[in-house]
């Protein structure tokens, strides 16, 4: 079974041009942005990655993100688990 990741992220004092090209670094890595959770991203592994594996590669993909942007200060969450993440919205 594939290994979904979902990864939140605070990037602390940084100019929207550097959330700009750690967006795009994030994206290009095959990271997948959630519009309406402005910190939220989730990535789908494959099944023979361990859940280590899966943590240690989303730990480098954030601090090669976090290098190309000139980003130094940031807090993350990152969780591994078998199912997809489930998303929703309520507005009245």
């Amino acid at each position: 079974m594939a290994k979904n990741v979902l990864l939140s992220i605070d990037l602390n004092n940084v100019s929207s041009e550097q959330r700009s090209v750690f967006n795009q670094a994030l994206a290009d890595e095959k990271w997948v942005k959630h519009s309406r959770l402005t910190t939220v991203w989730t990535a789908v592994f494959q099944e023979d990655v361990t859940e280590s594996g899966a943590v240690g590669t989303t730990k480098k993909d954030v601090t090669t993100a976090a290098s190309k942007a000139k980003i130094t200060n940031y807090d993350a969450l990152i969780h591994v688990g078998d199912s997809k993440p489930t998303e929703y919205s309520i507005k009245n």
